[in-house]
Protein backbone atom coordinates (compact mmCIF):
# COMPACT_ATOMS: atom_id res chain seq x y z
CA UNK A 1 0.00 0.00 0.00
CA UNK A 2 1.51 3.27 -0.89
CA UNK A 3 1.13 6.33 1.99
CA UNK A 4 1.02 9.66 0.43
CA UNK A 5 1.95 12.22 2.46
CA UNK A 6 -0.22 15.38 2.73
CA UNK A 7 2.37 17.47 1.60
CA UNK A 8 2.61 15.36 -1.36
CA UNK A 9 -1.23 15.33 -1.56
CA UNK A 10 -1.34 19.24 -1.33
CA UNK A 11 0.85 19.86 -3.92
CA UNK A 12 -1.13 17.42 -6.32
CA UNK A 13 -4.16 19.13 -5.47
CA UNK A 14 -2.67 22.39 -6.39
CA UNK A 15 -1.19 20.99 -9.69
CA UNK A 16 -4.80 19.69 -10.51
CA UNK A 17 -6.61 23.03 -10.25
CA UNK A 18 -7.49 24.97 -13.10
CA UNK A 19 -5.33 27.70 -13.94
CA UNK A 20 -8.02 30.38 -13.94
CA UNK A 21 -7.42 30.62 -10.14
CA UNK A 22 -4.76 32.57 -9.86
CA UNK A 23 -6.51 34.80 -12.97
CA UNK A 24 -7.99 38.76 -11.76
CA UNK A 25 -11.73 38.98 -10.82
CA UNK A 26 -14.37 38.49 -13.72
CA UNK A 27 -15.43 41.16 -15.46
CA UNK A 28 -19.54 40.35 -15.51
CA UNK A 29 -19.77 42.30 -18.40
CA UNK A 30 -17.15 41.08 -20.13
CA UNK A 31 -18.35 37.89 -19.25
CA UNK A 32 -21.86 37.88 -19.61
CA UNK A 33 -22.73 40.48 -22.38
CA UNK A 34 -26.18 39.49 -22.28
CA UNK A 35 -26.71 40.53 -19.03
CA UNK A 36 -28.24 43.72 -18.15
CA UNK A 37 -26.30 46.05 -16.13
CA UNK A 38 -27.42 46.99 -12.46
CA UNK A 39 -27.41 50.65 -13.17
CA UNK A 40 -29.43 50.05 -16.36
CA UNK A 41 -33.28 49.03 -15.97
CA UNK A 42 -35.51 48.47 -19.23
CA UNK A 43 -39.03 49.88 -19.35
CA UNK A 44 -42.17 47.99 -18.52
CA UNK A 45 -43.38 46.87 -21.67
CA UNK A 46 -46.81 45.50 -20.88
CA UNK A 47 -49.11 45.25 -18.11
CA UNK A 48 -50.03 41.83 -18.20
CA UNK A 49 -51.78 41.07 -14.77
CA UNK A 50 -53.65 44.69 -15.22
CA UNK A 51 -52.11 46.41 -12.18
CA UNK A 52 -52.92 50.11 -13.48
CA UNK A 53 -56.75 49.02 -13.30
CA UNK A 54 -56.07 48.74 -9.60
CA UNK A 55 -54.54 52.15 -8.54
CA UNK A 56 -56.14 55.51 -8.51
CA UNK A 57 -54.51 58.72 -10.87
CA UNK A 58 -52.79 59.42 -7.77
CA UNK A 59 -51.19 56.31 -6.92
CA UNK A 60 -50.44 56.32 -10.24
CA UNK A 61 -48.97 59.02 -10.24
CA UNK A 62 -46.40 58.11 -7.13
CA UNK A 63 -45.10 54.91 -8.70
CA UNK A 64 -44.26 57.11 -12.22
CA UNK A 65 -42.40 59.75 -10.46
CA UNK A 66 -40.83 57.00 -8.14
CA UNK A 67 -39.53 55.01 -11.05
CA UNK A 68 -38.39 57.83 -12.82
CA UNK A 69 -35.93 58.93 -10.08
CA UNK A 70 -34.44 55.47 -8.88
CA UNK A 71 -34.28 54.78 -12.46
CA UNK A 72 -32.41 57.87 -13.85
CA UNK A 73 -30.70 58.99 -10.16
CA UNK A 74 -29.98 56.04 -8.07
CA UNK A 75 -29.50 53.36 -10.22
CA UNK A 76 -26.33 54.57 -12.24
CA UNK A 77 -24.32 55.25 -8.70
CA UNK A 78 -25.45 52.18 -6.42
CA UNK A 79 -23.64 50.03 -7.64
CA UNK A 80 -20.33 51.73 -6.48
CA UNK A 81 -21.68 52.05 -2.85
CA UNK A 82 -22.20 48.74 -2.88
CA UNK A 83 -18.67 47.58 -3.78
CA UNK A 84 -17.13 50.32 -1.01
CA UNK A 85 -20.25 48.97 1.20
CA UNK A 86 -20.90 52.59 1.88
CA UNK A 87 -24.48 54.41 2.22
CA UNK A 88 -25.21 56.61 -0.50
CA UNK A 89 -25.31 60.04 1.77
CA UNK A 90 -25.83 61.92 -1.60
CA UNK A 91 -28.72 60.03 -2.24
CA UNK A 92 -31.03 61.22 0.63
CA UNK A 93 -31.99 64.66 -0.73
CA UNK A 94 -33.31 62.59 -3.91
CA UNK A 95 -35.06 60.00 -2.14
CA UNK A 96 -36.54 63.08 0.26
CA UNK A 97 -38.22 64.52 -2.78
CA UNK A 98 -40.12 61.83 -3.53
CA UNK A 99 -42.54 62.60 -0.31
CA UNK A 100 -42.40 58.72 0.78
CA UNK A 101 -41.89 59.43 4.29
CA UNK A 102 -44.47 59.14 6.45
CA UNK A 103 -46.62 58.46 3.62
CA UNK A 104 -49.76 57.28 5.76
CA UNK A 105 -49.75 58.80 8.62
CA UNK A 106 -52.62 61.16 9.39
CA UNK A 107 -55.05 62.18 12.34
CA UNK A 108 -58.35 62.92 11.43
CA UNK A 109 -60.44 65.49 13.52
CA UNK A 110 -63.85 66.19 13.06
CA UNK A 111 -64.66 70.05 12.39
CA UNK A 112 -68.07 71.30 11.12
CA UNK A 113 -69.00 67.65 10.64
CA UNK A 114 -66.08 67.27 8.52
CA UNK A 115 -62.71 64.74 8.13
CA UNK A 116 -59.55 66.47 7.94
CA UNK A 117 -56.48 65.03 8.15
CA UNK A 118 -53.68 67.01 8.93
CA UNK A 119 -50.15 65.00 8.70
CA UNK A 120 -47.42 66.34 10.42
CA UNK A 121 -46.06 67.30 7.03
CA UNK A 122 -46.42 63.86 5.56
CA UNK A 123 -48.07 63.14 2.50
CA UNK A 124 -50.95 61.35 3.16
CA UNK A 125 -50.58 58.62 0.82
CA UNK A 126 -52.71 55.81 0.30
CA UNK A 127 -51.30 52.65 1.87
CA UNK A 128 -51.56 51.35 -1.55
CA UNK A 129 -50.09 54.30 -2.96
CA UNK A 130 -47.18 54.18 0.01
CA UNK A 131 -46.69 50.68 -1.08
CA UNK A 132 -46.38 50.64 -4.38
CA UNK A 133 -43.65 53.78 -4.27
CA UNK A 134 -41.61 51.91 -1.50
CA UNK A 135 -41.99 48.60 -3.95
CA UNK A 136 -40.20 50.84 -6.83
CA UNK A 137 -37.49 51.54 -4.67
CA UNK A 138 -36.83 48.20 -3.82
CA UNK A 139 -36.79 47.47 -7.51
CA UNK A 140 -33.97 49.48 -8.10
CA UNK A 141 -32.15 49.14 -4.76
CA UNK A 142 -33.23 47.14 -1.79
CA UNK A 143 -30.71 48.89 0.82
CA UNK A 144 -32.60 51.94 0.35
CA UNK A 145 -35.93 50.69 0.40
CA UNK A 146 -34.86 49.32 3.56
CA UNK A 147 -33.30 52.68 4.79
CA UNK A 148 -36.72 54.14 3.85
CA UNK A 149 -39.30 51.48 5.79
CA UNK A 150 -36.70 51.37 9.30
CA UNK A 151 -37.13 55.13 8.85
CA UNK A 152 -41.15 55.44 7.93
CA UNK A 153 -42.79 52.74 8.29
CA UNK A 154 -40.87 51.79 12.04
CA UNK A 155 -39.58 55.00 13.30
CA UNK A 156 -42.21 57.48 12.29
CA UNK A 157 -45.02 55.07 12.56
CA UNK A 158 -44.09 53.81 16.00
CA UNK A 159 -44.14 57.83 16.88
CA UNK A 160 -47.26 58.47 15.12
CA UNK A 161 -49.15 55.51 17.09
CA UNK A 162 -47.51 55.75 19.95
CA UNK A 163 -46.35 59.18 20.73
CA UNK A 164 -47.48 62.18 22.60
CA UNK A 165 -49.25 64.77 20.39
CA UNK A 166 -46.17 66.77 21.50
CA UNK A 167 -43.69 63.87 20.45
CA UNK A 168 -45.32 63.75 17.14
CA UNK A 169 -45.20 67.85 16.77
CA UNK A 170 -41.92 68.03 17.66
CA UNK A 171 -40.23 65.00 15.52
CA UNK A 172 -42.79 63.80 13.21
CA UNK A 173 -42.19 66.71 10.68
CA UNK A 174 -38.01 66.78 10.04
CA UNK A 175 -38.62 63.08 9.82
CA UNK A 176 -40.76 63.66 6.62
CA UNK A 177 -38.58 65.69 5.54
CA UNK A 178 -35.16 63.58 5.97
CA UNK A 179 -34.13 67.09 7.82
CA UNK A 180 -33.46 63.75 10.31
CA UNK A 181 -33.58 60.34 10.02
CA UNK A 182 -34.60 57.52 12.41
CA UNK A 183 -34.28 54.42 13.50
CA UNK A 184 -35.86 51.76 15.52
CA UNK A 185 -34.34 49.28 17.88
CA UNK A 186 -35.56 46.07 19.30
CA UNK A 187 -33.72 43.21 18.33
CA UNK A 188 -30.88 42.50 20.52
CA UNK A 189 -27.99 39.82 20.77
CA UNK A 190 -29.44 37.04 23.23
CA UNK A 191 -32.96 37.14 22.14
CA UNK A 192 -33.11 38.65 18.53
CA UNK A 193 -36.77 40.30 18.30
CA UNK A 194 -38.28 38.56 21.19
CA UNK A 195 -39.78 41.74 22.47
CA UNK A 196 -41.09 40.18 25.61
CA UNK A 197 -37.55 38.89 26.71
CA UNK A 198 -35.75 42.13 26.41
CA UNK A 199 -32.40 42.30 28.33
CA UNK A 200 -32.41 46.83 27.91
CA UNK A 201 -33.52 48.79 30.99
CA UNK A 202 -35.16 52.04 31.59
CA UNK A 203 -35.01 53.64 34.70
CA UNK A 204 -36.53 56.79 35.69
CA UNK A 205 -34.37 59.38 37.34
CA UNK A 206 -34.32 63.47 37.69
CA UNK A 207 -34.49 64.79 34.62
CA UNK A 208 -34.98 61.78 32.40
CA UNK A 209 -34.00 58.22 32.07
CA UNK A 210 -31.17 56.13 32.23
CA UNK A 211 -31.37 53.06 29.08
CA UNK A 212 -28.84 50.33 29.74
CA UNK A 213 -27.99 47.00 27.56
CA UNK A 214 -27.08 46.23 24.43
CA UNK A 215 -29.09 46.73 20.62
CA UNK A 216 -28.14 44.49 17.67
CA UNK A 217 -28.89 44.56 13.59
CA UNK A 218 -30.07 47.95 14.21
CA UNK A 219 -31.16 49.56 10.59
CA UNK A 220 -29.49 53.45 9.91
CA UNK A 221 -28.33 53.64 13.91
CA UNK A 222 -24.81 54.33 13.01
CA UNK A 223 -26.07 57.69 11.40
CA UNK A 224 -29.47 58.35 12.86
CA UNK A 225 -30.55 61.33 14.76
CA UNK A 226 -33.85 60.19 16.28
CA UNK A 227 -33.64 56.91 17.80
CA UNK A 228 -37.14 54.81 19.29
CA UNK A 229 -35.64 51.77 21.74
CA UNK A 230 -37.87 49.54 23.39
CA UNK A 231 -36.60 48.50 26.93
CA UNK A 232 -37.80 47.48 30.27
CA UNK A 233 -39.06 49.66 32.56
CA UNK A 234 -37.80 48.96 35.89
CA UNK A 235 -40.47 50.39 37.95
CA UNK A 236 -43.39 48.72 36.20
CA UNK A 237 -41.57 45.20 33.79
CA UNK A 238 -43.47 46.27 31.10
CA UNK A 239 -41.70 46.97 27.66
CA UNK A 240 -42.18 50.58 26.98
CA UNK A 241 -40.84 53.20 23.82
CA UNK A 242 -38.26 55.12 24.58
CA UNK A 243 -37.18 58.16 22.52
CA UNK A 244 -33.58 59.77 21.87
CA UNK A 245 -32.90 62.63 20.03
CA UNK A 246 -29.09 62.50 19.50
CA UNK A 247 -27.46 66.17 19.89
CA UNK A 248 -23.95 66.19 17.50
CA UNK A 249 -22.00 69.34 19.12
CA UNK A 250 -18.90 70.42 16.45
CA UNK A 251 -16.04 71.59 18.43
Amino acid sequence: MAIHSSSNQDDSNKRAMPSYFNLPPLDVSNAFPQATPASVFPPCASDYFQFDDLLTPEEQAVRKKVRECMEKEIAPVMTEYWEKAKFPFQCIPKLAALRLAGGTIKVFFVLLSSFYSQGYGCPGLSILGSAVGTAEVARVDASCSTFILVHSSLAMLTIALCGSEAQKQKYLPSLAQFQTIGCWGLTEPDYGSDASALKTTATKVEGGWILDGQKRWIGNSTFADILVIFARNTSTNQINGYLIFILTFIV
